[in-house]
């Protein structure tokens, strides 16, 4: 699967935002979403999936203690108490629709129940196959898990979007981790699309051995020529070490890493947890 969200014309899929109430949601999630729906023309959805809740079951019995100690009544139902998820999900929403008017970007809002996966699936078939989901929750050691769910199962996503804790100036270039040719040109189709002006698209190989290396280079110098602002950085096999280029990438600060989850750089959950530790900006991964 190619690294591709449809433009809205097109009506076969979309930027869609998963927002979590329930955790602290990543301002620049927002801000890769609607970059990404601006780059490829296309619309940008939030979706908010309900787990069952207390204040959705009738029957049983509450109260509400407001800020200043005081206690209503018990009920049989908890309808009495503010609903805070709603109301940090509402100001999720404004954010996004900001920041997506800001882009002129066209942004619709959703909501539904049940499992996040099954959802998410049921919504990029409804309208797909050319999705793309951003996940708004922070870096966690639960996170890996839920992005490897995402590329497993919702088979009308492309890629995934996950930011990282970083909220310095980012630069304006692209960092494509190249692991194999066949993913190679639109993995730099859209290093182009997400560069900013003045950026340069970096190609980093990630590779085992030096065979393996070698090939991907000389491919790398043969398709770099259909490309601009493509700046090959030299590097060497990581003969199966993860994490080697965690600081390069960290000291590039690229406002965008385009990635395979599952191969040579995050090959592993804890390569993912590790890199978005210290990746300044968001990444786009992809299967």
């Amino acid at each position: 699967m190619i690294a591709h969200v449809a433009e809205a014309s097109e009506a076969s899929g979309r930027v869609l935002l998963w927002l979590d109430p329930d955790a602290v949601a990543m301002p620049q999630t927002f801000e890769a979403s609607v970059r990404i729906a601006a780059a490829y023309a296309a619309d940008l959805e939030t979706v908010i999936i309900d787990r069952p809740s207390v204040c959705a079951v009738d029957g049983i019995p509450s109260a509400h203690v407001s800020l200043l100690g005081k206690v209503k009544p018990a009920s049989g139902k908890a309808s009495g108490a503010p609903d805070i998820s709603l109301l940090l999900a509402e100001r999720q929403r404004r954010d996004v629709g900001a920041k997506a008017a800001r882009a002129n970007v066209k942004v619709s809002h959703s909501s539904a129940r049940g499992d996040a996966i099954d959802r998410l699936a049921e919504m990029c078939l409804a309208r797909g196959p050319w999705n793309i989901v951003a996940v708004s929750r922070p870096p966690s050691t639960d996170l890996p898990g839920i992005l490897s769910a995402i590329l497993a199962n919702v088979s009308g996503a492309t890629g995934v979007v996950v930011a990282g804790r970083g909220e310095k100036v980012l630069a304006p270039d692209v960092a494509v981790i190249v692991e194999d040719a066949e993913r190679m040109p639109s993995m730099l189709r859209a290093g182009e699309r997400l560069l900013m002006p003045g950026g340069k698209i970096h190609v980093m190989i990630a590779a085992e051995t030096v065979s393996s290396y070698d090939e991907l280079d000389a491919q790398v110098r043969l398709v770099a020529r259909e490309f601009i602002n493509i700046v090959h950085r030299p590097g060497s096999p990581d003969f199966g070490i993860t994490g080697t280029m965690d600081e390069e990438l960290f000291r590039l600060r690229p406002g965008f890493v385009i990635a395979r989850f599952g191969g040579n750089l995050l090959g592993d959950t804890k390569a993912l947890t590790r890199l978005l530790a210290v990746a300044p900006g968001p990444m786009l991964l992809v299967r």
